[in-house]
């Protein structure tokens, strides 16, 4: 192989890991692990939007707002409030809780909560038309036909993608993303 593009191919990844890692704020590490966790999962979340394409329709013009919407009970605490009003591809990042099946349609990523694992398959079948990036952190999410869970391994904040859930939704999913992932097929 090629060491040029080996050496090309690890700098990629290792920025990509980089930027991942870069929006936890430094004083995250002196907090309590919980917090720190889910410090973690929304510097991902907002991270994940630099490295999915939505199809066009799906997404507001230039200058519109990119929503985040959670549903159940909120486990981030404070951790998403940052993201409010942050940009990203242009557009202004808003966060809300989704109370109603009707809410969902104002969403681009949909982060169901553990508090709804019993209605996950419900809100799975209420999403499935939509070009929505799919997020949880339920015990066998992405199994089920969800986009991207979040693990634990050693300790540490992980995530695995279904990459064929990802086409049901219309989205695609960069190359490098994939690599650092999990994959796992329903």
């Amino acid at each position: 192989p090629d060491l040029m593009g080996w050496l090309s191919y690890v700098r990629r990844v290792l920025l990509l890991v980089v930027a991942l890692g870069s929006q936890v704020p430094p004083d995250v590490y002196a907090q309590g692990a919980i917090l720190r966790e889910y410090e973690i999962k929304a510097a991902y979340l907002y991270n994940f939007i630099n490295y999915i394409d939505w199809p066009a329709e799906a997404l507001p013009p230039a200058g519109g707002t990119i929503t985040i919407g959670v549903v159940g009970e909120n486990p981030f605490g404070g951790a998403l409030d940052p993201l409010n009003g942050k940009l990203v591809k242009g557009r202004k990042l808003a966060v809300k809780q989704v109370a109603e099946a009707k809410d969902l349609e104002q969403c681009q990523i949909v982060f169901i909560g553990p508090s709804e694992k019993q209605r996950l398959p419900e809100w799975l079948d209420k999403l499935k038309d939509s070009k929505t990036l799919t997020v949880s952190e339920i015990d066998g999410f992405a199994q089920r036909g969800g986009v991207i869970n979040f693990i634990s391994e050693r300790n540490k904040v992980r995530f695995e993608i279904n990459p064929e859930a990802a086409r049901r939704f219309g989205l695609t999913i960069s190359s490098e993303l994939l690599k650092l992932a999990k994959l796992v097929k329903t």
